[in-house]
């Protein structure tokens, strides 16, 4: 997470939860979120739930579904005492979608994991007993652990485990974007996107579970 520690963001999720589950629940419900301590995208979920009850009365999560994943983008069923909801999740934040048995309407989001329509995502998803449970990334070795890319899939731009086409070194801290662009600093958003530009060009190198994983630190609070 860029602007808080993983353990920041727990010790947020866990003061929600004082105001948010009901005191019989409270140790369960702590004792979850303790399963995925060390998982960006479970705690921003975590976070976005406990900050705004979906029905508006106590509630806990209980069980943690993955319905599809693509580019570090994850749709994810939260079970509660009371209900399913689903959950656009990423690294950074993540979003209410509403029940899972309303199934999900923006055409945007369904066209991104390249689903059919509302019905179709109903038909396949709304059955959670053929949904796998939600491992943290961490855990997951085709996942890249900075920013959840599966094998075969390109990073999110800046993630540091990002190959450079030009020299093999690593993007973020290799030369050649300054070099390509003849300038010693990408300040401006359109420099970036410049480089961006060309960076496409010459082919992005997707991820590599198998290769990239052996150059990265195993830390347990990114």
């Amino acid at each position: 997470m860029t602007i808080q520690t993983l353990g920041e963001r727990k010790k947020q999720i866990r003061l929600l939860m004082k105001y948010a589950v009901a005191e019989e629940h409270l140790e369960r419900a702590k004792s979850f979120v303790n399963m995925y301590e060390n998982d960006a995208i479970a705690l921003n979920l975590f976070h976005t739930f406990y900050s705004f009850l979906p029905d508006g009365c106590d509630d806990s999560i209980e069980e943690l579904h993955l319905l599809t994943r693509k580019q570090g983008v994850f749709l994810i069923c939260a079970t509660t005492m009371h209900a399913d909801y689903i959950y656009l999740v990423t690294t950074e934040r993540a979003e209410f979608l509403g029940k899972l048995t309303d199934g999900i309407w923006e055409e945007e989001i369904l066209n991104f994991f390249r689903i059919a329509d509302r019905d179709t995502f109903i038909k396949k998803y709304g059955d959670l007993s053929h949904a796998s449970t939600y491992t943290p990334v961490n855990e997951a070795k085709d996942l890249c652990p900075v920013c959840s890319a599966a094998s075969g899939e390109h990073h999110t731009s800046g993630c540091p485990l990002e190959i450079c086409p030009w020299c093999d070194g690593q993007l973020t801290n290799c030369n050649c974007r300054f070099t390509i662009m003849n300038k010693d600093h990408l300040e401006k958003e359109a420099h970036i996107d410049a480089f961006q530009k060309l960076l496409n060009e010459k082919g992005r190198i997707p991820f590599d579970a198998e290769r990239d994983m052996l150059a990265y630190p195993v830390s347990g609070d990114h």
